[in-house]
């Protein structure tokens, strides 16, 4: 069933989310070591990075439990023939509302390691709701009666024809349009946001480095709150917009009109999630795009945390970052060198993603061969990355253009398995359960994280580019499994015909 009546600024709400979110991760991300060592007064002789470890593990942790049991909770709430708002509005606006609680509890109530461990779990659980509802709002998007027309005919598209169902589900352009919208929240944050604590001594010298920190966290968390009620006014909510589109073709407005379509047999909690894993169990799509995640946030962290390490390790080396008396110039080209590789990919992800769109909707192309591109790319990159810019194993040079390159791959691959996966996954059916599946999607991914993060970081102890040869291994594993899964649909294609 047609999601009815889905209007411009559902679609814009819609990335908005994904920009506010992500924009607020960075963010934390990037301030939190300053912030352990300013505010909480932890030194960098005191392991700090045991710290940050402590955290991120804890995060990943509670979004790893969490995920699948939000997005049931979704379910649930549409499931509720009373309850007045689909899940998705509710979850995903309520989500920054907690966000920007965790935020203030940070600025406002944080004097030490544990109370930070406590409110970056409510973190955790706010940016979990939010992400896992990206599939679950592209699903509604992919099922509705929403054509870029109505953005021109802005105030009279009530009653545009409906696109027929195979080519509503060539939903490559929406999951890119998320894409992007992420890129720019991330590039926004590093712009506007990182920038915030020491703009805000500039502009008032009485404040030192705590206080600014302090005030730039409270600042984040109103934006947060700004943020989550724009999208409880602006998302779009199936049930409240099939209603409005039943009293206007009946010429009256009644909001208690039944829904276009029956509400399913109430289940309870457990059961829609038992529901989702049976369904994840025999769908073979939904399988493929588990992987796509696992592999899509492995490929998020080694661009954010060993591409970092890689060029660390190499300008240690080369200088004396750590001595006595380190060489200040060589720290500070290798802080602008950091910046600058992992931007390299993040910009080569950012203009790809109108590709990775064209070639997902493509008849010729479809998302089983974009998704098998992604992956050999990704191969191609990580592989390339531990093979060619070292002589041996202990020396390597990320300076080199082959380095660059191979990065480039890297960011490439990873937006391409971003959009592909979550297009496979919303492009299913309308379906009940997508919260779950959703929430599951998402856990796929955190699964992806621990395992890169805790093997990688062990092995890179030991070889550098270690993490690099795990993704691609990952990679490698996903390319086969999209192998399989053209050659099934080459076979249900062949037997179609056959019937025919």
């Amino acid at each position: 069933m047609t999601n009815l009546n889905y209007k411009p600024i559902n679609l814009l709400a819609f990335n908005f989310a994904g920009f506010a979110c992500i924009s607020i991760v960075v963010f934390l991300s990037s301030t939190q070591p300053f912030f352990i060592t300013e505010v909480i007064g932890i030194k960098q002789n005191e392991k700090i990075g045991s710290v940050i470890g402590t955290l991120g593990f804890f995060d990943e942790l509670v979004a790893i439990v969490t995920a699948p049991l939000l997005g049931t909770l979704t379910d649930k709430m549409n499931r509720i023939p009373k309850f007045p708002f689909s899940g998705s509005r509710i979850t995903q606006s309520l989500s920054l509302f907690l966000v920007a609680f965790s935020l203030l509890g940070y600025s406002r109530f944080s004097s030490s390691v544990r109370d930070l461990l406590v409110f970056r779990c409510i973190f955790a659980v706010g940016v979990t709701a939010c992400m896992s509802m990206v599939t679950v709002t592209l699903n509604e998007l992919t099922n509705s009666d929403f054509r870029f027309q109505k953005f021109i005919f802005w105030k009279h598209h009530d009653y545009l024809p409906i696109e027929d169902s195979e080519s509503s589900k060539k939903n490559g352009k929406y999951a890119a349009l998320i894409g992007i919208s992420t890129g720019l929240g991330a590039i926004f944050a590093v712009s506007m946001f990182l920038t915030l604590p020491v703009r805000l001594i500039d502009r008032y010298p009485l404040l030192d480095m705590k206080s600014s920190l302090k005030l730039s966290y409270s600042m984040i968390a109103t934006y947060g709150v700004v943020c989550g009620t724009i999208l409880f006014v602006a998302l779009y909510d199936h049930k409240r917009a099939n209603r409005q589109a039943i009293s206007l073709e009946a010429g009256v407005y009644e909001p208690e009109l039944p829904l276009p379509f029956p509400i399913p047999t109430e289940e309870s909690y457990f059961e829609l999630l038992s529901t989702g894993l049976q369904m994840s169990k025999s769908n073979s799509e939904i399988q493929l795009s588990y992987i796509g995640a696992f592999v899509a946030r492995s490929t998020t962290v080694a661009t954010a945390v060993f591409i970092p390490l890689l060029v660390y390790n190499f300008y240690y080396d080369k200088g004396n970052c750590d001595s006595d008396f380190p060489s200040k110039s060589t720290c500070y080209d290798g802080y602008v060198f950091s910046a600058i590789l992992t931007g390299v990919a993040q910009t080569v992800a950012l203009v790809s993603s109108p590709f990775w769109a064209w070639i997902i909707d493509s008849d010729r192309f479809g998302k089983h061969k974009s998704l098998f591109l992604a992956a050999a790319l990704g191969l191609f990159g990580n592989y390339g990355l531990c093979l060619f810019t070292s002589n041996t194993p202990d020396k390597y040079d990320p300076r080199t253009a082959t380095c660059f390159i191979m990065v480039g791959f890297i960011g490439l691959s990873q937006i391409g398995i971003i959009i592909t996966s979550m297009s496979l996954l919303s492009g299913l059916n309308k379906d009940p359960n997508m919260g779950s599946l959703s929430g599951l999607y998402s856990l796929s991914g955190g699964l992806g994280i621990l395992i890169l993060t805790k093997f990688g970081g062990m092995w890179s102890d030991n070889w550098i580019l270690g993490p690099f040869f795990i993704l691609g291994t990952f990679n490698l594993l996903l390319l086969i499994a999209c192998l399989l899964a053209i050659r099934e649909s080459k076979k249900s294609h062949h037997t179609l015909l056959r019937v025919r």
